[in-house]
């Protein structure tokens, strides 16, 4: 933020206000901000252009969200009560697309963790990054699980690094399940944490299908790291609450779009 002769432009000010919306919301909107510091709506697209250019934020379709630091990621338990009914509704349509003698990776999502809560008992391979799913998938003696290896991340309970790379590196996966802390029509697929990110790429470069499992909260966002473009996207299952406008674009993008009514 510039300085002229040591006083603050309004703009100046401006910048730092909007920045302070941080401390008590995740996502600022453009309507919002331009009603609250009573300007233009245009000058508001503007602000958030330069602080998206300082590297302070990053934009999004009607607003923004803050950029936060590499590595931050909301720990494993915590993202798992978040919209639950959706993600189990979203999982067991997943469930019904999986059949007998595949061979699937499932990556270390909440969304996806339900997947492994609600999978058959039947002949499968499993390919995870994650603790958590390699747990519950123990219980269930026809599943083969082949865990990726790598070093462990504790806010999300999944190994990441070289190694994990390394033991996935000759296998081929018929479906990758993945969810993410972001999708958007442009932008893709992101992630907040640059590693985990590296390594669903790598499995994404392996496998015939990448199938996306995200709430609705998830949609026209954008997270530190984009890792996969939104054309490499055979499906996406997502919840009722995204809205006609939401839907009709992303079909324009993704083979296929399906909807879900989470159980009440």
């Amino acid at each position: 933020m510039s300085l002229n002769n040591g006083k603050e432009s309004k703009a100046d000010k401006r910048h730092k206000k909007i920045l302070r919306f941080f401390d008590h919301k995740d996502k600022l909107k453009v309507t919002e901000l331009s009603s609250s510091l009573e300007v233009t709506e245009e000058t508001i697209r503007r602000d958030l252009e330069i602080l998206e250019e300082q590297n302070f934020l990053i934009r999004i379709r009607g607003g923004a969200i803050e950029k936060k630091s590499e590595g931050f990621e909301t720990p494993a338990l915590e993202r798992e009560k978040k919209y639950l009914p959706e993600k189990n509704a979203i999982a067991k349509k997943a469930c019904s697309l999986i059949e007998e003698g595949e061979i699937i990776a499932i990556d270390a999502s909440s969304t996806c963790l339900q997947i492994a809560k609600n999978i058959e008992n039947k002949p499968l391979t499993v390919i995870t990054n994650s603790i958590q799913v390699s747990i519950e998938l123990a219980k269930k003696k026809k599943i083969t699980v082949i865990l990726t290896g790598g070093y462990l991340r504790h806010e999300s309970m999944s190994l990441v690094g070289i190694s994990s790379d390394k033991v996935i590196n000759d296998y081929h996966i018929d479906k990758f399940f993945i969810s993410s802390a972001a999708i958007h029509s442009e932008w893709g697929v992101s992630d907040s944490h640059e590693m985990q990110a590296k390594t669903k790429k790598r499995i994404a470069d392996l496998s015939e299908t990448i199938i996306v499992l995200a709430d609705h909260s998830k949609f026209d966002q954008k997270s530190l790291v984009r890792w996969l473009p939104i054309e490499n996207v055979r499906m996406v299952i997502t919840d009722a609450a995204l809205s006609e406008e939401q839907l009709d674009r992303y079909q324009e993008k993704v083979t296929e779009v399906i909807v879900v009514n989470p159980e009440i």
